[in-house]
């Protein structure tokens, strides 16, 4: 019997300090095979010395502390605005009003100057189609194809392109067509902020006087930089938006896939049908 006690007070020992270890490392729960009814025990609470007990110290009387009236909202709140031109860009843009036509829209960006990108291209892409047109399509940063011929969406995306406008009745004849910015960046790059900022307000310009009744956007760099901020492509596409484009008219504006990505990701045509039909719908 002495020789068991020894045994199982060496045993006991053993078993507190891995526990003891295990409590240092981190581990802090005990968990069984199954459940245990009451609280989960600590390891600590096995390995810490019982706590020795104090006096009871009696609670100082504190005075109560005043609470502030909650302010009330009120009954009804007004529905948001949609979403206008910033101040800066309409600024920029009201610094364009003396131009009256496109033709002169065009002049105007022949002889801008400030813009190194217009220097490294081989061609300014200004617009195709129908400028009388119900439909403006704003299309995305030129390309190769594009700055080799001069035209905004030609290539193998302009073909796709042309064949989801047939899809719905529609050919380049139907429509008014304007690329994001006028010259391709080299390398094909993505536009710098100051690059933007100078020629975001010819495009704004273009809207106004081209006067369309609603816009089609083509991919995610001209989805994020005419709508409000909503993520990328695929949250922005297939809901209509209400823009000024900087002549306090808010024009229907919708978002969709742009060819090039369609060309990548064959499964998502499904997606940019859905927003052609929508769109075929809104022209009646």
């Amino acid at each position: 019997m002495e020789n068991g006690m020894v045994a199982n007070s060496q045993d006991r020992k053993v078993l507190i300090d891995q526990l003891a270890w295990q409590d240092a490392m981190g581990i802090d729960e005990i968990l069984l095979d199954v459940p245990a009814p009451g609280e989960v025990m600590s390891v600590s609470a096995l390995v810490a010395p019982p706590p020795v007990p104090s006096e009871p110290v009696s609670p100082t009387p504190t005075a109560p502390t005043p609470t502030a009236p909650t302010p009330t909202a009120p009954a009804s709140a007004s529905p948001a605005d949609p979403p206008r031109l910033s101040s800066s860009l309409a600024d920029r843009s009201a610094a364009l009003a003396d131009i009256t036509n496109l033709g002169e829209l065009r002049d105007a960006l022949e002889t801008l100057e400030g813009c190194a990108l217009k220097h490294t291209a081989s061609n300014m892409i200004f617009a195709d189609g129908n400028p009388g047109a119900t439909l403006m399509v704003i299309g995305d940063v030129p390309g190769r194809d594009e700055d080799r011929v001069g035209l905004p969406l030609v290539g193998a995306d302009g073909q796709l392109f042309d064949r989801m406008l047939a899809s719905i009745g529609l050919s380049r004849a139907d429509i008014y067509m304007a690329p994001l910015i006028p010259w391709r960046p080299p390398g094909n790059r993505t536009p710098t902020a100051e690059e933007m900022a100078l020629l975001l307000p010819f495009l704004y310009r273009h809207v106004q006087l081209a006067a369309p009744q609603m816009l089609l956007l083509l991919g995610g760099v001209t989805a994020k930089t005419v709508l409000p901020p909503g993520g990328g492509i695929l949250k922005l596409r297939g809901r209509w938006h209400d823009i000024d484009y900087g002549d306090g008219m808010m024009r229907p504006t919708l978002a969709t896939l742009h060819p090039a990505y369609l060309t990548r990701s064959p499964a998502q045509k499904r997606l940019a049908f859905a927003d052609l039909v929508a769109l075929a719908g809104k022209l009646g």
